[in-house]
């Protein structure tokens, strides 16, 4: 299972801001009226918090790995509170690109939890596979 973890741990670490600067390319090559100065921040929060949810596996994976659904859930639920509070506050004290930085943070998450929890299947499937072998 080390392989398996370190081949996650570095497609996340490698994924996420590859899809990051990707899409801030995009946008400020090709719409620089919606490119905005905190749009680094967007990747860098998504990818800390993904971080976490895969921290939080691993522990959960060989601590008590029958809680481990409900943590991932706890997680989800924590990080889309966290975006949403994000977003608001955002709303609430800029005078501008309110738009953009909603319509940004709303597709990072939809992608972003797309790719988590297809990673957290991966995870499960092997897990799985590892507690039928022994």
């Amino acid at each position: 299972m080390n392989k398996f973890i370190l081949k996650l741990i570095i497609s996340l670490l490698v994924f996420y801001p590859v899809v990051g600067i990707a899409m801030g390319f995009v946008i400020y090559e090709y719409f620089p009226i919606h490119y905005f100065s905190l749009y680094p921040v967007i990747p860098s929060y998504f990818t800390i918090l993904g971080v976490i949810l895969f921290i939080t596996l691993l522990h959960y994976s060989k601590n008590n790995p029958e809680k481990i659904i409900n943590a991932y859930m706890m997680i989800r639920g924590i990080k889309f509170l966290l975006t949403v509070g994000a977003i608001l506050l955002f709303v609430t004290m800029s005078d501008n690109y309110e738009y953009e930085f909603s319509l940004t943070t709303v597709g990072f998450y939809f992608f972003y939890l797309f790719i988590e929890t297809y990673i957290f299947t991966k995870f499960e499937k092997e897990r799985i596979s590892k507690c039928k072998k022994e």
